[in-house]
């Protein structure tokens, strides 16, 4: 019984220090990351570890759609799941900088990276002029 307890409480702790054991999260590269507690709360930051509960948020919520390769992150978001207009963003991920905690600085460098929100017109025209080939995958819900 006594055993039992100890691994229990064992357990319990490397739950509860285990930074992502309630988030599920994609890294994007380049410090990005997809995270995603429900189908609500999902939205793209910027961390410079994994588990990025506590990044700089750069597409806000609700992510719907989202695609990447090396250079570029494209999604689409909503602010809700019943809405119909979605806002459209595209980020360019050639940037790496070091995140000082409260300097303003950084926060607007890394959104100098962060072209949005558009409507979808506005979106298609940027990305043929910015000559970005990846197409939206939308994300199913659970």
């Amino acid at each position: 019984m006594h055993i039992k307890n100890i691994l229990l409480l064992v357990g319990l702790m490397a739950l509860y220090n285990s930074c992502c054991s309630f988030t599920k999260e994609e890294s994007l590269g380049n410090n990005f990351y997809l995270s995603e507690y429900d189908n609500v709360d999902r939205r793209i930051l910027y961390s410079e570890t994994s588990c990025a509960t506590s990044g700089i948020e750069i597409v806000p919520m609700t992510v719907t759609a989202y695609a990447y390769n090396l250079n570029w992150i494209i999604a689409s978001s909503s602010a809700s799941t019943q809405a119909t207009g979605n806002q459209y963003w595209i980020i360019d991920k050639s940037l790496k900088v070091k995140i000082l905690q409260g300097n303003d600085s950084t926060i607007n460098i890394i959104k100098s990276h962060v072209f949005g929100p558009f409507d979808s017109t506005k979106f298609i025209q940027e990305l043929l002029t910015k000559q970005i080939n990846l197409t939206l995958q939308k994300i199913e819900s659970n």
